[in-house]
């Protein structure tokens, strides 16, 4: 539906925030992923709401090796949702808050398609704000290392792929020495 979706923002927004109190991992699975798509695709300002949203989400971070998958699920469409909530309006994150949540967070385990507006989050804050991502970049390289490995080709597609390379090659500019103790010289062209 994208932006036409926006009429019914304030309706689907209550539903998705009761639902992200349910304690059935399906529902909450769902319900940060709604809520992420919502944010991302309806016209109307929600900012003004993030930090609710954002309440809201935090317990789903919160798993350990014994989390039923639909939890994990969870914990990955939770991290697509903040993903989308920062690319949306990073001013209305408090990013101080959050990096270490959802950096702590990848790489994602269960849902790779979420892999698409948190690599998408990632190139925007390098891009736009690198120096928010910089207390990070140690957290960051295995992160990348992680999803790079052709091993885990079904975790990125070709687009962040490339995307991905580019940034490793202009990190390696300024940090040659963390992208090859990280064992990303591999993807720096001439390395």
């Amino acid at each position: 539906m994208k932006e036409s979706i926006t009429p019914h923002t304030q309706v689907l927004l209550e539903l998705f925030h009761t639902s992200l109190g349910d304690t059935e991992g399906e529902v909450l699975s769902n319900a940060a992923f709604a809520t992420g798509v919502l944010i991302e695709n309806s016209t109307a300002d929600l900012s003004p709401q993030f930090l609710h949203v954002l309440a809201a989400l935090r317990p789903l971070f919160d798993v350990n090796e014994n989390t039923p998958p639909a939890r994990l699920n969870a914990k990955d469409n939770a991290t697509g949702a903040v993903a989308r909530m920062i690319l949306k309006s990073a001013a209305s994150v408090p990013l101080d808050q959050v990096l270490p949540i959802f950096i702590g967070a990848l790489p994602l385990q269960n849902d790779y398609l979420e892999n698409r507006p948190v690599f998408r989050t990632i190139f925007h804050l390098f891009q736009t704000q690198p120096a928010v991502l910089a207390p990070y970049l140690d957290n960051l390289l295995p992160v990348f290392r992680t999803v790079l490995d052709p091993a885990n080709d079904e975790q990125i597609g070709d687009e962040t792929r490339a995307e991905l390379v580019a940034l490793v090659g202009l990190l390696n500019g300024e940090v040659p020495d963390k992208i090859q103790a990280h064992g990303l010289g591999v993807f720096v062209t001439g390395a």
